[in-house]
């Protein structure tokens, strides 16, 4: 039995309600009575009395008055995963009724939004396992820019070098300082900044001051160059001491790295996303796009909460009454093929009054007349999400910060020919504005829902099953990256039947 206290709830002065969950934790593959659990508990509790000054004697009748529910039967989720010390998030029976058909599932409980051992698991399970999304690729669109990024506990750099992408770990190779810590640019080398090692951008070491000496003698002083000679030094080779690969990719005017290298290609994972998406992804290849607006959020919310709030539009009535005004509830339909991310699309969209309303400003070139009167809303598995626009999207990238912190990192970006337009400037204040205000709407209801997850009555709630088969679709990604079976590690979910991609790509 794994005995916690709480002051949630007391019975002769003595806290109970959290060890009773937890013994029922414990026990939930057995189907134990009520009776049974008291003739036990009662014990325990006594001989831990004495550590309890001027505490009264437990009882069974006083046990029973606390009216605990009845256990839950085999296969049913038990009370609250948070109060078992001995929770195995990688074991399939902790997700069977997440796995159910959506209008039969039940949601992940809500410790996976606040256990440091769910968290601790992610970062090898997802972050290191998945196409992370790192940087806008305008950022690195010149030679010499140099941008960092963290996935999951790993600092990485990303290096625009000479019309290559490359991504390293941004960790020096002598004494692992890390190598940048802010966007620069015409960058010919990446200097470290505690002994002044250097690296080119395509990660060879090429510089360690004072430590040896160049093939043309220039590093160290001739007259002190005897005393730097490194012929005599065992095993060390400039060739085998430059900055850690990491594996790069890029689509849809973002750059992805996967740091296990084990990932399927970008191409495959994103499944039939990038045809569907040409006209946007030719802006995107051809330099095209251009960030007009950036901000930067700190959320006191997991991130998948923030994921899970974008996915749906059930809340859209309630927490965003703006935004109904271009895209109502009715307006949105789901938009799901193949791949690692889930879709849903607003259709038509309408005039409110708003600073997104279609028109304002020219769309982008190669989009054909549907698409023009169509907004596309996705989430790329695990860690960003956009609206695209005809004319402007805006676009979230997360970045984990603790078990039940996240940073946003928002951009609003739009086309060259955006940019000419008469007014342009004004206009894009104007949505970006919009876009600040349905932003921090959403996180201080993410921020509600962090709090409300952490009550131990909460172990998961039924999906919607009309507006919920996006979270749904996202939970089971993250259960197939946590469970100890490689068998589902990479597997990429099939899309709907007909998932209106046809008509996207028209």
């Amino acid at each position: 039995f794994d005995l916690q206290f709480s002051t949630v709830g007391e019975a002769a002065g003595i806290p109970l309600l959290v060890l009773v969950m937890s013994l029922r934790a414990r026990l939930r593959s057995v189907r134990l009575s009520q009776s049974l659990i008291v003739r036990q508990v009662a014990p325990m509790l006594n001989s831990v009395r004495l550590a309890l000054p001027g505490r009264a004697h437990v009882t069974e009748d006083m046990l029973f008055q606390l009216n605990m529910p009845a256990l839950p039967v085999k296969g049913q989720r038990f009370f609250s995963t948070r109060s078992c010390a001995a929770v195995d998030w990688t074991q399939s029976d902790m997700y069977t009724a997440t796995r159910k058909p959506v209008d039969e599932a039940t949601t992940l409980p809500g410790s996976v939004y606040h256990d440091n051992k769910f968290y601790e698991l992610e970062r090898t399970r997802i972050w290191h396992s998945s196409w992370v999304a790192v940087a806008e690729l305008c950022d690195l669109v010149n030679p010499g820019d140099v941008v960092p990024a963290m996935v999951g506990d790993a600092p990485v750099l990303l290096a625009n070098d000479r019309g290559t992408l490359r991504a390293f770990h941004n960790v020096c190779s002598h004494r692992g300082a890390r190598l940048v810590s802010e966007k620069c640019s015409k960058r010919r080398t990446i200097l470290c900044p505690y002994h002044r090692w250097g690296y080119a951008l395509d990660g060879r070491l090429i510089g360690t001051p004072s430590f040896d000496y160049d093939e043309e003698g220039k590093t160290v002083p001739e007259r002190l160059r005897q005393h730097f000679k490194t012929h005599h030094v065992k095993d060390f080779d400039k060739k085998s001491m430059g900055l850690k690969p990491i594996r790069v990719d890029s689509a849809l005017g973002l750059a992805f790295v996967n740091l296990n290298g084990e990932a399927p290609p970008l191409s495959e994972w994103l499944g039939d996303l990038l045809p569907s998406l040409g006209g946007y992804e030719a802006a995107t290849v051809s330099g095209e796009l251009h960030a007009t607006h950036r901000k930067t959020y700190h959320v006191k919310a997991n991130w998948k909460l923030l994921v899970e709030n974008y996915l749906e539009y059930y809340h859209l009535p309630a927490v965003h009454p703006a935004l109904c005004n271009v895209s109502t509830v009715d307006e949105h339909r789901r938009n799901q093929g193949t791949g690692m991310y889930m879709g849903f699309a607003t259709d038509p969209l309408t005039q409110g009054g708003t600073a997104i309303d279609p028109g304002r400003l020219p769309p982008f070139p190669l989009l054909h007349d549907s698409q023009r009167q169509t907004a596309y809303h996705m989430a790329l598995f695990p860690n960003t999400f956009f609206s695209l626009y005809p004319d402007a999207f805006f676009r979230v990238v997360l970045t984990p910060t603790s078990a039940t912190t996240t940073i946003e990192h928002t951009t609003l970006l739009t086309h060259a020919g955006a940019l000419s337009a008469p007014n342009s400037e004004q206009i894009l204040d104007e949505i970006m504005a919009f876009w600040n205000v349905v932003n921090t709407e959403d996180i201080e209801i993410c921020e509600q829902v962090q709090l409300g997850t952490a009550a131990p009555v909460y172990d998961g709630g039924r999906f919607s099953f009309r507006f919920e088969e996006p979270v749904h679709r996202f939970q089971n990604m993250v259960v197939d990256k946590m469970l100890d079976f490689e068998s589902t590690r990479y597997r990429i979910p099939k899309g709907d039947d007909n998932t209106g991609l046809e008509q996207l790509a028209a």
